[in-house]
């Protein structure tokens, strides 16, 4: 069951914190894997905060349902996220990687383009839509949304090691 809320005032979005910014400028910037590691690390944090702890409860709760394939606790857990905080973009891109889970790609896309009308440099998002275009079989916008997910972020080893992988493929089959 969705844990009681307190309150159901807007949050104020983790996308628009103003620390976002020089950690994207600083991620752009570094070539030092760990430091890239870290920025990263801070900008999840930043995106999954909220200043409202019932909102932050939610998104907890939703998460570790997510992990333990509890998939309807989740998908409650982040429709009430949703509902009580739609302008904050990670309750979104939560959804959507949980629609990517339960292969409902219609969904998951549409709370990818949400996401991304929030927080258009959300690189999870960006390469979800990568992943979910792949699972539909469409390599050719898979890779555009890799290349697109690297370019917010290029510290993303195994989406490098996919675009290339993927480049190599649709090469191969247009020789």
């Amino acid at each position: 069951m969705v844990l009681l809320l307190i309150g159901g005032s807007p949050a104020v979005a983790g996308q628009d914190d103003p620390r976002l910014d020089p950690l994207f400028s600083r991620l752009q910037s570094t070539q030092d894997p760990r430091e890239a590691a870290q920025i990263q690390e801070r900008i999840w944090d930043l995106w999954m905060y909220s200043e409202k702890e019932d909102l932050n409860a939610l998104m907890k709760q939703g998460t570790f349902a997510m992990a333990a394939r509890d998939f309807e606790l989740a998908l409650e857990s982040f429709n009430a996220l949703i509902e009580l905080a739609p302008d904050l973009a990670e309750a979104w891109n939560k959804r959507a990687t949980l629609f990517y889970l339960m292969q409902n790609y219609e969904a998951s896309v549409a709370d990818v383009k949400k996401t991304l009308a929030l927080e258009p440099r959300h690189f999870g998002a960006i390469v979800g839509m990568g992943l979910i275009y792949e699972s539909l079989g469409d390599q050719e916008a898979a890779l555009e949304a890799f290349k697109r997910g690297l370019k917010v972020n290029p510290h993303m080893p195994h989406i490098k090691e996919k675009s290339e992988q993927l480049a190599r493929e649709l090469k191969d089959r247009n020789i």
